[in-house]
């Protein structure tokens, strides 16, 4: 499985690479992109978005779940193939309603119907088979070849936006830029299949064990990932269209670009934990026994929370040098919202633990509960608080839909499985993570804002959460080698 330090080393590479790209995506796009078409290419990122979320991710998502148990029974190709035929013919389908509903609303500010019909479906077709690619691999360890197709997206992404914008000049070309790397990553899943070979003593896992691929289990599965997946949706971005007619759009530009220096990160490192774990969390459950899916969970938690509490305090102290190394002339002024962009982010990583247990347990229902809070509290928080003050209040909003998120999860998880929550290395996490918030806020107040000290203090404070967290992972796989 490569969960030694090789594979450690190799998905921290490919994370610091993927990282790398998305800040210097940042960078780029806000030194040559106004606000305004910052603001249209995330709606149409958003838009995109929620159409795979409504039948295109939970799928791959049901599909990542029994790769394991369908490579070793020789199932894999034959799924796999059928997999990629669903992709496409659903990405035609989507596109046109997604065009449609262009015609008729245009929920996207500043880009042509027609444009938006051929964007979402080139979108649609490489964003999803490059999510099918990285999924399988993660789970079934190849933790180098995940590093490699998620660093190619990305830097091919940027490579293709860059040069189409500086020759066409236009947001509608960025965008097609991003969805290029991901058509290409996504292409090689057919050199993946080709080498992805089952072990010459399969088939001698038991059936019961093994997930169907059929029409009724997948319906099962992602009727509930649906409604949450929206939710989700309506929690997380439909802010950006919210904004855009309680501001304009130039101003939803700038509140992601603010954002996502905390946002991008923080979902960067909570993939990277789910990847290198992943295999300890649904490569020892037996389906038919809660117990070993209530062990794996609490072993998976110890780990999992404490990492997402120091990681954010990391995130808090060095947003605002951010700011200063990420950002374009015109986006300066959304350094204020970043505490709150950070500790949101946090409350949102630690959440997802709920997610966790859903999947191992194959039971998604699970996710409807605390999707639904967020969801009706995101619009009505944004509502309230962003007229006023656009960014801050937007930015308050959402770190408080996230914490009560949070709070649902806890008394969700708690009610339903015999859990038990790391509230000693939660709390020791979580004091750590203070720790290096109150020296990030010093070292701004103190230093010079230039981004040579700005680079220095981020790779001061990144190296030394470096080592905190491979001794967290180090403990746990000594856990999970004295429990096998």
């Amino acid at each position: 499985m490569g969960t030694g330090f090789s594979g450690l080393m190799a998905l921290l590479l490919g994370r610091v690479g993927q990282l790398a790209a998305a800040f210097l995506t940042i960078k780029i796009a806000t030194t040559l992109l106004s606000p305004a078409e910052v603001g249209s290419v995330n709606q149409l990122n958003s838009f995109a978005m929620l159409l795979a979320t409504g039948l295109l991710l939970p799928v791959v998502a049901y599909f990542t779940r029994g790769v394991v148990g369908w490579v070793e029974t020789h199932r894999f190709e034959a799924y796999a193939r059928a997999m990629l035929y669903i992709i496409a013919l659903s990405a035609f389908i989507l596109s046109a309603v997604g065009t449609l509903l262009q015609w008729g609303w245009g929920f996207v500010h500043d880009v042509a119907v027609p444009w938006v019909g051929f964007l979402l479906l080139v979108y649609l077709i490489g964003f999803s088979t490059h999510n099918l690619l990285i999924n399988c691999t993660a789970v079934l360890g190849q933790r180098k070849h995940t590093a490699i197709y998620s660093n190619l997206a990305a830097w091919l992404g940027l490579a293709a936006s860059a040069s189409l914008y500086l020759q066409f000049g236009t947001a509608e070309v960025w965008f097609l830029g991003i969805c290029i790397g991901f058509l290409v990553s996504g292409q090689l899943f057919w050199v993946f299949l080709k080498n992805t070979k089952s072990p010459a003593s399969g088939g001698q896992r038991p059936d019961q064990n093994i997930l169907p691929f059929d029409v009724a289990a997948v319906l099962r599965f992602m009727w509930p990932q649906v409604l949450v997946g929206v939710l989700w949706w309506v929690q997380s971005q439909s802010y950006r269209f919210q904004l855009a007619e309680i501001s304009n759009v130039a101003t939803v530009g700038l509140f992601f670009a603010g954002y996502a220096l905390c946002s991008v990160p923080m979902q960067a490192f909570e993939a990277a934990v789910n990847e290198y774990f992943g295999p300890m969390l649904y490569g020892k459950i037996d389906m038919n026994s809660q117990s070993t899916v209530v062990q794996a969970w609490n072993l998976y938690a110890s780990v999992y929370i404490p990492s997402i509490l120091i990681f954010g305090g990391f995130l808090a102290a060095c947003a605002p040098f951010l700011v200063v190394l990420a950002l374009g002339s015109e986006f300066q002024a959304v350094g204020t919202i970043l505490i709150w962009a950070a500790l949101g982010e946090t409350a949102r990583a630690l959440s997802t633990v709920n997610h966790a247990l859903g999947i191992a347990k194959v039971d998604m229902r699970r996710l409807l509960p605390p999707a639904l809070a967020g969801a009706l509290a995101a619009p009505v928080l944004i509502q309230v608080l962003a007229p006023g003050e656009p960014l801050l209040g937007t930015a308050i909003a959402l770190c408080l839909a996230n914490a009560i998120v949070l709070v649902v999860v806890y008394v969700l998880v708690s009610l339903s499985a015999p859990v038990t929550w790391p509230w000693k290395r939660a709390l020791a996490a979580a004091s750590l993570g203070a720790a290096v918030i109150l020296a990030g806020r010093a070292a701004f107040d103190l230093l010079p804002r230039t981004p040579v000290v700005a680079l220095a203090v981020c790779a001061v404070l990144g190296l030394f959460v470096l080592a905190v967290l491979y001794y967290i992972s180090r403990s746990s796989l000594a856990a999970v080698t004295a429990k096998s």
